[in-house]
């Protein structure tokens, strides 16, 4: 049985699993309180261990928000992003998605402006990872048909450079003495299973934006065309073969 919570609370529903599972959602997030004790304990243990798992989660999919900001910093962070917009999906590996907008409403954080992008291109990352693969089939290419950007590409373009700050984040990267004063357009592919991110030249956007739209070949510009063969070396297209 159920007592009032301050914000209301209904008696378990029984008449469809989808009804329990929101009703036991209100449970954990504090909108609906048990009124037998022992039930009030229970869920208080499991309320813990889905806040807990949830941050961890966090953590897991933002190594280098995490790095910036440090342990303390990060858990205070993430315990305040659960907060505000608790998991909605059971694989907390795609947790995460809005993560960027609680960095941008933290005014302490106003000093390091570009978390919010890493956070962004984080994301991308863990998007990537979990994107579906490409077609094993090889595309015959024409210069009527498209090339097919592959399924885990993604791109950020940010006003600061964080493909460098990601970069000396990695393990045994060496600390530059000064990072790049200048925006990056930030590529992230999935080529043989293996996430990667690569600072792309900043007119590289066009061909970008223009393979997204399915543009045909023949009506890329002549500066596109001649980027086709690095991009298609980062694993941002589908495999293809070219019209003998």
């Amino acid at each position: 049985m159920l007592a009032e919570a301050p914000r209301g609370a209904n008696r378990m529903p029984v008449r469809s699993p989808a009804r329990f599972e929101a009703w036991y959602a209100r449970l954990l997030l504090g909108e609906a309180v048990p009124a037998a004790p022992a039930l009030r304990r229970a869920i208080a243990i499991h309320a813990n261990n889905a806040m807990v798992a949830a941050c961890d989660a966090l953590a897991s999919n933002f190594p280098v928000v995490r790095a910036m900001l440090g342990e303390d910093a990060f858990a205070g962070l993430a315990l305040r992003h659960v907060m505000a917009h608790p998991p909605v999906d059971p694989r907390l590996c795609l947790y995460g998605s809005r993560l960027a907008l609680t960095l941008a409403q933290v005014a302490e954080l106003t000093p390091w402006p570009w978390l919010p992008d890493m956070a962004r291109l984080e994301w991308c990352m863990v998007e990537a990872l979990f994107a579906a693969d490409p077609p094993a089939r090889l595309r015959r290419l024409t210069l009527g048909r498209s090339w097919p950007l592959a399924p885990a590409t993604r791109w950020l373009v940010s006003e600061w450079p964080v493909v460098s700050l990601w970069q000396a984040h990695q393990p045994g990267a060496d600390w530059p003495e000064d990072f790049p004063r200048r925006a990056e357009l930030a590529l992230v592919t999935r080529p043989h299973g293996q996430v990667m991110v690569t600072a792309l030249p900043a007119d590289a956007l066009t061909l970008l934006e223009a393979l997204r739209q399915r543009t045909p070949l023949a009506r890329l510009g002549p500066e596109s065309l001649a980027q086709l063969p690095a991009l298609a070396a980062t694993g941002a297209l589908v495999p293809a073969i070219g019209d003998e």
